[in-house]
This record gives structure tokens, C-alpha cells and sequence, in this order.
């Protein structure tokens, strides 16, 4: 999405101000001669979201020259040609100027590209240096599942809707179709209406004359989904431990079978060895677990919707430990997704599949699952849901019961954050209450979340000061 240029000067003092490059701004000092690198650069921030800005006349160490505009000509027109008639599809640059220590400085904003992905055009589209990414300050080949990922959406393609060659209507539980598509008949076989029913709701594809069943349908629907050899590894791996690493296994087991089984077995399993907390209804001490039946079918329902189905060498899995549980799914973010604006943006891997499984009444699939995680860890006082994306998978962090000292500083800070993501606005009664601590406390942590440039005041008044996220921490979830 193209950005105005008073945000990219906004971008471009700002990333100067705090004296680092960032994954949309790019310093150099002069026009470098190694065309082949800038053309990557240019590339990289072609295949960026909102594209993104050279700076010229700024050194790495953020020193500025005295006359920086004057080469302002050739410099446009040689980032202009290179945009043009080295990257496929065509890239375009207009360029402005940005005062830096009282002197204009050339910016080239370099637009998103209007396919995706950018490619390089003298270089093999999948030969593993044919497309660029910007990764904070630095630019790096795109992986090849990145490349796949992003052509496959470019086309309005989802991985879901594969066809599974060589398996027949009849490997499908139609008892289970009827129970939860509406119109099929089961005893009807496949007869024309049960056919149009299964075409409607993506569990075939093709023609009508001619069809197969997508991946959505089978891994839903099927009686035995891992028969299919492909698919041996789309099952959930559980397993338990002693302490907080990995050194003393307690148990493990593999849990198989349609998705919508793996989900609501997995969740029996957690609800074995989940921690329990301690609560008064009424007159009496009960124990009940941290984390309900609900808040358990949202984050293992999202781990199978959002798991990469193209790379089947690993199963999801669910850790549980004295402190924590994991949960990880193959497959990381999708392209313009970040842990930041996860809550904000939505973006399907498999639509197919998440529209089924809210058949199945297993999560909402609204896309607002990570709004309703990070409330309900704020309504029983532990810690907000940590997500970890390693680009090849993606791993949710739940914290075991714990009191607000034993939070660790990124603990404390994400907590704080989950509550500005929610509220807007908080104040010292507010972090008080969410952690259920004193005065001196909350203030103490406010101070420190203020000092990291987290967070701000909105008013003058000390005593009744309110706080909202700082504009480079709004900018990383809003943005």
C-alpha cells in the first residue's frame, strides 16, 4: 500500500533521530557503484508492503554531508532506471527532500510493487537470489517458501485448495459432512445436490463431471486423513516435562485423525495438565484451570488453520512445561503480518479450511482470536500470550500461574502493551488493578515502560496521569 510522503518524512526523521535504519528507511552516504547490490535494495523495498525510502547524503555512522543535493539529478535518474528496467514488474521512484541537522537531504521513496512478488529480471525467478526482502537494516534473498507463499496469494490461490489426487468420494465421513453442512443428505451418496453442496463449501474441485477433494475437505472430512502419504505428518505432537527445558520427558503421543478431532483431543489431553488455580464461588475454595476449554480450542484451532500445509515434515506441537506451554505450528507469518500488528491485521493461510472448521463450531474464525487470547490472560492475571516467528514456524508462549514479581521485564512490558492494544488508555489504578499490585509498583514499572520509550503521557497532571502507546510502538501495531 502506497504511503504519502509526510508519512515517509515523518519515517525518515524519525529513524534518523534515533540514528537507526529500519526495514522501510535506508541510509547511504552516495550513489554506490556495485549496481548489482542496489539492485537489490530496490527490490527489497519493492517486495516491503509500503515500499520504502533511500536517504542520501547520510554516512552509516549518521553523519550528514554539506551539500547533499547536488547530485540530485543523477541520482534520481539512475535509482529511476535501475527501478525501471531491472525489476519485473516495473518499479516506481518519485522523490522529495527531508531536512536533516538543517540541511535537505534526497529521499528516493521507492513504491510497492503492483504485483507481488518483485522480482530481478536478469536473475532465475526461484534460483534462490531472484527476489529481496528488507529485514530490519538489512537486505536478504527471500526464501523460496516466501516467494511460493506470495505467488500463490498474488493469484488468489491458497494451499487448501489443492486437489488430493487418487482419493474418491467414498474415503469421505459422510456422516460427518451431514452433520455439519448443511442441505448434504448422506444417504443420498453423491448424488447431484450432495455434490453441489461439497463444491459450495470448497471440500471438492474441478468440474462437477470431473472433480477431486481439496486438502481442506480431506484433512475435515476424511475418514483417515493421514493415509494420504502427503499428509502422514498433518497431526498434533504432544508432549509433556519435568521442569522448564526439555531434559526430562514425562510423556509423549501423537494425536491423529480429522482436524476437528486433533483439536477437540488435544484439548481433553491439556485439560489433564493444565495448572489449576485456586478460586472462592461462593462459599467454597474451588480449583478450576488457568486456562479454560475456550481460550485452548482458539489458540490450537489457530495452530491447524494457519499451519503451512506445504511443508509436512513437521506435525504441530504442543509442549507443556512446569512454567509455560508451547504451542508451534510449521509456517511462519504471512507476508506484512509482524508480531506487533498481528492483532490488528488479518490474513488467512487456509480460508477453506478455517470456514469448515467454524462448522465444526471450533473457534470463531473472525479473526479476532488474538483479541479474545490476550482479554482472557488479562481477565485471570497472568502474563499476555508471547508469539515467536521464526519465518519457518511460528510458536505461541502461554505463561503458567505466576504472581507479578516473578514477570519477567518482557513480561511486564507485553502485558502493558496488550492492555494499551485494548484500551487506548491506561493510569497507575488501571496497571494496579492488572497485576494487582500497589501504587509505588505500578508506578515504578510505568516509569520504566516510559524511559524505554514505550509508552507516554497524555497529560500534565502527574497525579491523575493517563498513558498511551508512544508513536514508535503505535506506528509497529498500527502501522
Amino acid at each position: 500500500m502506497k504511503k504519502t510522503i509526510n508519512h515517509w518524512i515523518n519515517q525518515v526523521q524519525k529513524a534518523f533521530s534515533n540514528r537507526r535504519e529500519t526495514n522501510e528507511v535506508d541510509f547511504k552516504i552516495a550513489l554506490s557503484d556495485n549496481t548489482d547490490r542496489l539492485k537489490e535494495h530496490i527490490n527489497a523495498f519493492g517486495n516491503a508492503e509500503n515500499g520504502g525510502v533511500f536517504v542520501f547524503g547520510v554516512s552509516k555512522n549518521f553523519e550528514t554531508t554539506t551539500d547533499p543535493l547536488s547530485q540530485q539529478e543523477m541520482i534520481t535518474g539512475a535509482v529511476s532506471n535501475l527501478a525501471r528496467d531491472t525489476q519485473v514488474p516495473p518499479l516506481t521512484v518519485e522523490n522529495f527532500s527531508v531536512p536533516l541537522g538543517g540541511i535537505e537531504h534526497l529521499c528516493l521513496y521507492i513504491h510497492p510493487g503492483s504485483e507481488a512478488p518483485v522480482f530481478l529480471k536478469d536473475r532465475s525467478p526461484l534460483g534462490g537470489s531472484g527476489c529481496f526482502k528488507r529485514s530490519g537494516a538489512s537486505t536478504l534473498p527471500m526464501p523460496m517458501s516466501e516467494i511460493r507463499e506470495r505467488i500463490a496469494r498474488s493469484r488468489n490461490f491458497y494451499f487448501d485448495e489443492t486437489p488430493i489426487e487418487g482419493r474418491q468420494f467414498d474415503d469421505l465421513d459422510l456422516t460427518k459432512i451431514e452433520q455439519n453442512l448443511r442441505d448434504f443428505r448422506a444417504a443420498d451418496g453423491a448424488s447431484s445436490r450432495n455434490i453441489g453442496v461439497l463444491f459450495e463449501n470448497n471440500v471438492l474441485t474441478g468440474d462437477p463431471g470431473h472433480y477431486s477433494i481439496t486438502l481442506a475437505g480431506w484433512l475435515v472430512f476424511a475418514k483417515d486423513p493421514q493415509s494420504y502419504r502427503q499428509l502422514r505428518n498433518a497431526q498434533i505432537e504432544f508432549q509433556q516435562f519435568r521442569g522448564t527445558t526439555r531434559e526430562f520427558p514425562v510423556k509423549k503421543m501423537n494425536i491423529t485423525g480429522s482436524l476437528p478431532s486433533q483439536v477437540e483431543q488435544a484439548i481433553d489431553l491439556l485439560l489433564q495438565h493444565v495448572w489449576v488455580m485456586p478460586t472462592i464461588q461462593g462459599s467454597r475454595r474451588v480449583e478450576i484451570p488457568s486456562y479454560d476449554k475456550t481460550m485452548l480450542r482458539e489458540v490450537i484451532a489457530n495452530s491447524v488453520v494457519h499451519r503451512d500445509y506445504s511443508k509436512m515434515y513437521q506435525p504441530v506441537k504442543i509442549a507443556i512445561f512446569t512454567d509455560r506451554m508451547e504451542i508451534e505450528n510449521p509456517g511462519g507469518l504471512l507476508p506484512g503480518l509482524t508480531t506487533f500488528n498481528l492483532i490488528h491485521k488479518r490474513e488467512w493461510r487456509n480460508p477453506s479450511l478455517a470456514q469448515l472448521l467454524e462448522k465444526f463450531r471450533i473457534g470463531e474464525m473472525d479473526g479476532q482470536g488474538i483479541d479474545r487470547l490476550y482479554s482472557a490472560t488479562r481477565r485471570i492475571k497472568l502474563p499476555a500470550p508471547q508469539f515467536f516467528d521464526n519465518h519457518s514456524s511460528f510458536k505461541v508462549v502461554l505463561s503458567g500461574p505466576k504472581n507479578f514479581d516473578e514477570f519477567s521485564p518482557e513480561e511486564k512490558r507485553l502485558s502493558v502493551l496488550v492492555m494499551l492494544i485494548l484500551e487506548d488508555t491506561v493510569d497507575n489504578e488501571g496497571v494496579r488493578n492488572a497485576f494487582d499490585i500497589d501504587t509505588l509498583r505500578a508506578s515504578t514499572l510505568i516509569k520504566a515502560l516510559v524511559e524505554d520509550g514505550v509508552i507516554r503521557s497524555t497529560t500534565r497532571s502527574r497525579k491523575y496521569a493517563r498513558y498511551q502507546l508512544s508513536e514508535e510502538y503505535r506506528q509497529r501495531v498500527f502501522g
